[in-house]
């Protein structure tokens, strides 16, 4: 009885941490594109920081960045990037061409001053 328990105890653990993570590989493309803009607007919190990146034909994309803690840890803070910096994103397109929305960034590039920021840590 009482492994019968530990295992239903473990289980239901396991589940719950299982359904904190996302299913990238559902809504996202297993590829890069690189999209230039400006940024709009961006959200430094927990759990990840997002913002929003406006190209020159009008296309706004929603920027899911990495997590907030692992943001930091690479000296990234609120105020690294701001609204109407000019970067370049490489990240990976949703597989609904109707969405707007990119995620799993592998690289921001802020070609006024040579900021470059490279993911070094999985999502």
């Amino acid at each position: 009885m009482r492994r019968l328990l530990l295992a239903f105890v473990a289980s239901m653990l396991f589940s719950a941490a299982a359904s904190a993570h996302h299913s990238y590989g559902a809504y996202f493309e297993d590829r890069t594109v690189s999209i230039e803009g400006t940024v709009d607007s961006i959200h430094f919190a927990n759990p990840h920081v997002t913002f929003s990146l406006r190209t020159d034909a009008g296309e706004v994309y929603a920027a899911e960045w990495q997590n907030l803690i692992q943001l930091r840890h690479g000296n990234v803070g609120p105020t690294t990037l701001k609204a109407g910096d000019r970067v370049i994103v490489v990240a990976s397109p949703p597989r609904d061409p109707s969405s707007m929305k990119i995620t799993l960034l592998r690289e921001i590039r802020r070609p006024a001053d040579g900021w470059l920021w490279r993911r070094t840590t999985r999502q």
